[in-house]
């Protein structure tokens, strides 16, 4: 019965993408730790419940690839459409009226509008009448918007909102996020590859292969462990930030001798996510008291 209730719950984690959701805070207040940036406690707050909004409403938008790529997911998702809808107007409404009313600047607003902008049109048309008209059905555009949205959310936000300058490390954590969430994408992407095809997303793996989106994720790994590595041989970063190299490691060897799991194993792929919100507290802990 206990092993039962366990699944449950873990089941009903993942089918809400709370695992996604609490990443985000997660990694947020990581990087304060290593950047010494003490964030606003409401940001973490309003991060949260942007990052929620957008994986709520993007399990009612994906309704062609995910009934074959998780039908199950979807028909979650269906059963509570009114829900959901209601959650993501309440909480994107909340989130923007926290960040601007908190923060009345210009520079806040025009960020707070570009992350509602890449989150609405992600998976929602530019035009109602073209449905195919949507970020995440563009090559390669798909993959940077997710990327800058999420990077520009947990570091360029609270960094604005703690009226603090960005210093050599600071775009050293933006790029190596950047790059790890695309790489992260894509391995969705290769998990997905199926249903994203039937659905014409012209993502890396539909429009490239499976083996040559391998080689790309490698390289952005590549890129991240060249972020943190030059940045310690040149003594920019304090040896605390080669924390960050193991996800990389992780990762690369996922794409290089496990590729079948990255495409048919789903549960690793949210596996990995509950893993990295984990490391990141870690890192977040080990970077405020020894960075």
């Amino acid at each position: 019965m206990l092993e039962t209730m366990s699944q449950r719950i873990t089941k009903a984690f993942i089918l809400n993408r709370l695992h996604i959701i609490v990443c985000a805070p997660a990694v947020m207040w990581c990087w304060s730790g290593f950047l010494k940036m003490r964030f606003h406690s409401i940001d973490y707050l309003i991060i949260t419940l942007a990052v929620a909004c957008i994986c709520q409403w993007n399990r009612l938008t994906d309704v062609e690839e995910d009934t074959l790529n998780c039908p199950e997911d979807l028909k979650d998702a269906q059963i509570k459409s009114r829900a959901i809808k209601v959650f993501c107007y309440v909480a994107g409404t909340i989130a923007i009226f926290l960040a601007l009313f908190t923060e009345p600047k210009w520079n806040i607003a025009a960020l707070v509008t570009f992350g509602a902008a890449v989150g609405y049109f992600y998976n929602t048309p530019l035009i109602p009448s073209k449905p195919h008209l949507r970020l995440k059905n563009m090559f390669i555009i798909k993959n940077l918007s997710s990327g800058l949205g999420w990077s520009a959310g947990l570091l360029i936000f609270p960094m604005l909102r703690a009226n603090t300058q960005p210093g050599w490390s600071f775009f050293a954590a933006f790029f190596y996020t950047f790059a790890m969430v695309i790489t992260y994408e894509v391995m969705w992407d290769i998990r997905d590859v199926a249903g994203d095809a039937k659905a014409r997303i012209r993502t890396v793996p539909v429009m490239l292969g499976i083996n040559s989106t391998r080689i790309y994720a490698a390289i952005l790994q590549l890129v991240c462990l060249g972020i943190i590595i030059s940045g310690l041989v040149k003594a920019r970063l304090t040896p605390i930030w080669s924390f960050h190299v193991l996800p990389s490691i992780v990762i690369l060897t996922l794409l290089i001798f496990f590729p079948r799991q990255i495409k048919f194993n789903r549960d690793l792929s949210h596996l990995l996510v509950m893993a990295l919100s984990i490391y990141v507290c870690l890192g977040g802990f080990l970077a405020s008291r020894f960075g």
